[in-house]
């Protein structure tokens, strides 16, 4: 599956997970990745329970997330738009995945509430200056356009101990002609460092915003 990378702050051996019963067709990220170029995922445990870790994940506001190297990335990130432009872009006072969905950066391919949602988006997203495309759903599977790329970015969350819950935030990006796959797997190894700092502040932020219902009672 390429180069998966995983980093996992684990609790005490001899903790047992909570059995979890699942009403709903399983949606996973394999659904829309089932193999990819390129990807990595980031994991978390926190003592919030699921439900609460799944909320704060699922509507979190992306201008929240910050880390000195996070906020370097973004930083940089928009700097070829800034230089283009002559002018400061407008600043969102808010941005969630949904919203993105909204602007047609992104496409929501689906959720199983509760537990875990897919996003995806396609477009050239390894160059100066990110051109996305508009994509539904149904369209993603079969999208193959030479000289453009796939990311398929899905947060789940599963029972982890008693009460508490394991939150992964996950990557995968496909790319389907050599020449793309390798302009990007070059790009890859500059900015793997950035993305995994981002993915992590991402879920350290919803962690810390996901309380669990006792919290400084006693």
């Amino acid at each position: 599956m390429g180069d998966r990378t995983d980093e996992t702050r684990m609790r005490p051996p001899g903790v047992e997970s909570p059995t979890w019963e699942v009403t709903e067709r399983s949606v996973t990220i394999d659904d829309f990745a089932p193999r990819c170029d390129v990807g990595v995922a980031e994991h978390v445990v926190t003592d919030a329970p699921p439900e609460e870790m799944y909320r704060a994940l699922r509507y979190l506001d992306l201008l929240d997330i910050h880390s000195r190297i996070a906020d370097f990335a973004w930083w940089m990130r928009g700097l070829p738009e800034r230089i283009e432009r002559r002018v400061p872009p407008r600043e969102p006072t808010r941005l969630t995945f949904d919203d993105l969905c909204t602007s047609g950066e992104w496409v929501l391919l689906g959720e199983q509430p509760g537990r875990e949602v897919v996003f995806g988006a396609v477009g050239r997203f390894w160059t100066p200056i990110v051109r996305m495309e508009e994509i539904s759903a149904v369209e993603f599977p079969g999208y193959g356009k030479p000289g453009r790329g796939k990311i398929a970015a899905a947060f789940s969350v599963r029972p982890y101990g008693r009460g508490g819950s394991i939150a992964t935030y996950d990557v995968r990006t496909m790319l389907d002609d050599p020449i793309t796959r390798r302009i990007f797997t070059l790009y890859w190894r500059t900015v793997r460092p950035f993305v995994r700092a981002i993915m992590r502040a991402t879920l350290r932020t919803a962690a810390k915003r996901a309380v669990r219902p006792d919290a400084g009672s006693g």
